[in-house]
């Protein structure tokens, strides 16, 4: 279904959490001046439909579809270009600026699509993004966009490794799956103030590698803590745990995401439950 532009600008960032932007095209949910001290927990940005130039009478005029989606990986990224030496443009500059912040502070970037024609926004079409890449001659930063829901607008193909001289990395999912049980039986040695520690420090949303599939790494601390929490009980049956764990004699239950990490969920002990398989399945199929 193609996306509706109905929102406007500010109404948009304000509904995914972020300050009045007014002109500007990105906003934290806190004023810049306290982002650049550490405060914000989130940047908002535009992720517009199509790219554009100014004509003669400074007017947008568009010149490329601005989605793009990678040839090797089939992921979807948005180029957002440098300001240029010497440039004018205020907003332009500003929002490279706050770019940068978010990145520096590891803040979740979400972008919101935005019709350069009608200037207005489609909470219909929210992103992710959670990876960036800078082009060969440093001329732009690559975000990857990971869709909360359909893209709902067009995009085309590119080869976005001869764009950024960076290949996609490809893992095998099995080996990944290993390093994730490790971590987790790690975390279960770790103490309680080591896991509150790093879980004060950790990225609310997962990263993503290439592996076979799209897979998210999960935080073992936050696997751990809804474990313990549940104390060998499921969390919807309240029965216990069917059979232990082959590999450490702990209760055998699994941990859900009430809200999926594939719409968005965030990776956090408040966004899980401690399942038994039966309720797990039915968690996802029922």
């Amino acid at each position: 279904m193609p996306a509706k532009f109905a929102t406007s600008h500010n109404l948009a960032f304000q509904a995914l959490g972020a300050k009045n932007p007014g002109q500007h095209w990105s906003a934290f949910d806190v004023p810049r001046d306290q982002a650049r001290k550490g405060k914000a927990e989130r940047f908002v940005t535009t992720i517009w439909n199509v790219h554009s130039v100014r004509d003669e009478n400074g007017r947008r005029v568009p010149s490329e579809i601005a989605i793009v989606r990678d040839i090797k990986s089939g992921t979807y990224w948005y180029r957002m270009n440098r300001p240029t030496e010497g440039t004018t443009r205020k907003t332009w500059v500003a929002h490279w600026d706050g770019l940068q912040i978010a990145l520096a502070e590891n803040l979740p970037i979400i972008g919101v699509l935005k019709d350069v024609r009608s200037n207005r926004c489609s909470l219909d079409s929210v992103f992710d993004c959670v990876e960036s890449r800078e082009q060969i001659d440093g001329s732009a930063l690559w975000l990857q966009l990971v869709p909360r829901g359909a893209i709902a607008w067009d995009f085309r193909d590119v080869d976005l490794e001869q764009i950024t001289g960076v290949a996609g990395t490809t893992r095998p999912l099995v080996v990944l799956n290993q390093e994730f049980e490790t971590a987790v039986h790690e975390a279960y040695l770790s103490s309680a103030a080591q896991r509150r520690d790093r879980l004060k420090l950790a990225p609310r949303l997962p990263k993503r590698i290439e592996v076979t599939t799209t897979v998210f790494v999960r935080n073992a601390d936050v696997v751990v803590e809804a474990l313990l929490r549940a104390k060998g009980v499921c969390e919807t049956c309240r029965k216990p745990a069917p059979f232990p764990r082959r590999s450490d004699g702990t209760p055998y239950l699994e941990v859900h995401h009430r809200v999926p990490l594939a719409v968005g969920g965030e990776d956090t002990v408040e966004n899980t439950i401690a399942l038994c398989p039966n309720c797990h399945r039915a968690a996802h199929y029922a």
